[in-house]
């Protein structure tokens, strides 16, 4: 694939990606209080369940796009890996995207096992937004050092 084609799949999946877990921390986690007993882990019941046909297909897309990118545009500017500041957070982002994937995998495997508890829920939820927003600095800062 050609790299503008490769670069829209990558940010369009990020972009789904940190908004379904941007939204779930930043709107649904604040009204927990607000609903009766029981109905917030209803709700996170119907994101497991939507979560489990469509996510695994926005990461895996996001993750072959961000693989591609890196070994057909980037390669020669990353390897070896930190040998440069270019490298250094390009490395430092990949590192926190499969921080981000055992995230995501160790979720789905919760969900389906339902060993997925609201606390887990929402403690998983907080880290990926974390891990994610380094994710956007680091991808910002990349290109001025």
């Amino acid at each position: 694939m050609e790299y503008p084609v490769l670069l829209v799949l990558h940010l369009g999946c990020a972009i789904l990606f940190i908004g379904v877990v941007a939204f779930e921390v930043l709107f649904l986690e604040p009204i927990r209080n607000h609903l009766p007993d029981g109905m917030m882990e209803r709700v996170e019941a119907g994101i497991h369940t939507r979560a489990r046909r469509f996510m695994p297909w926005v990461v895996g897309l996001l993750f072959v796009s961000g693989a591609a990118l890196v070994g057909r545009v980037y390669w020669d500017a990353w390897y070896p890996a930190f040998s440069s500041p270019f490298s250094t957070l390009l490395s430092l982002k990949i590192l926190l995207a499969l921080s981000v994937l055992v995230h995501f995998v160790t979720a789905i495997r919760a969900s389906l096992c339902s060993t997925m508890t609201s606390r887990r829920f929402k403690l998983t939820h907080y880290s990926v937004f974390a891990h994610m927003v380094l994710i956007v600095i680091l991808a910002k800062f990349m290109f001025h050092v």
